[in-house]
C-alpha cells in the first residue's frame, strides 16, 4: 500500500481538508464504508482526484480521519461504587460496538494493516478508552471489591469480545440482565488472574 505520510512541499489547504472531510463523512453516513469511493468523495468535495490522492493515498486514510475526528472517549466517573462504575464501562462498550462505525473499524483495521499512520490512529483511540476502563477496575481493586491479581486487560477483552460478537457476528440482542451478570461474576471473583510471579533467580 502507499504510505500515509504527507508529501513534502506545499502544506495541505485547510479548505480542501475540511471539504474532503465533510464529503467523506456525508457519504459514509449515506452508504457505509463499502459504498464510498474516492471518485465520489472528490465529486462531493469539489476537488480534483489528483488533489485528493495527493493527501490521502486511499479511502481508508480518508475515512480514518473522519472516525478519529469524531471519536468519543468518555471518562468513567468515580462513583464510589465499583458495580455502578463497571456497569458504566459496559454501557460505553455497548455504545461503541452498537455504532455505525463498528463494522467500519474492522474494515479499516484490515485495510490499514500495513499503514502505520492509519492503524496507529485507531490504536490511540482504543488505548484512551482502555485507560478509562482500566482506571475503574483499579479503583475496584483499591476498594477490595475485585481481586488484587485480576488481569484487567483480559477482563476488558472478554467484555469487549462479548459485545462485538453479539453486535457484529451473530447478531443477537444484548440484555441488560446479562450485562449485570457479567459484572456480578467479576465482583464475585470470577475473573482472569495475572500469572503468579515465579521464584527469583540468582
Amino acid at each position: 500500500m502507499a504510505s500515509t505520510q504527507r508529501p513534502a512541499g506545499r502544506p495541505r489547504s485547510k479548505d480542501v481538508h475540511d471539504r474532503v472531510a465533510a464529503a467523506a463523512s456525508e457519504l459514509f453516513a449515506e452508504n457505509g464504508y463499502l459504498g464510498v469511493t474516492m471518485d465520489e468523495i472528490a465529486v462531493r468535495a469539489n476537488v480534483s482526484k489528483k488533489t485528493l490522492y495527493r493527501w490521502w493515498p486511499h479511502k481508508a486514510a480518508v475515512i480514518a480521519e473522519v472516525l478519529v475526528a469524531r471519536a468519543d472517549v468518555r471518562t468513567v466517573p468515580d462513583l464510589g461504587d465499583t458495580r455502578a462504575e463497571l456497569l458504566v464501562v459496559c454501557d460505553y462498550i455497548d455504545d461503541f460496538t452498537r455504532s455505525h462505525d463498528a463494522f467500519t473499524r474492522l474494515c479499516l483495521t484490515e485495510a490499514a494493516a500495513d499503514e502505520s499512520a492509519v492503524l496507529q490512529s485507531f490504536l490511540d483511540i482504543v488505548a484512551h478508552r482502555r485507560d478509562q476502563a482500566r482506571a475503574a477496575v483499579q479503583r475496584g481493586i483499591a476498594r477490595g471489591d475485585l481481586p488484587p491479581d485480576v488481569d484487567a486487560d483480559a477482563l476488558l477483552d472478554l467484555w469487549n469480545g462479548f459485545f462485538v460478537y453479539r453486535r457484529s457476528f451473530r447478531p443477537a440482542p444484548v440484555h441488560g440482565n446479562t450485562v449485570e451478570q457479567l459484572v456480578d461474576l467479576a465482583l464475585a471473583g470470577q475473573v482472569p488472574r495475572l500469572p503468579a510471579a515465579g521464584p527469583a533467580t540468582g
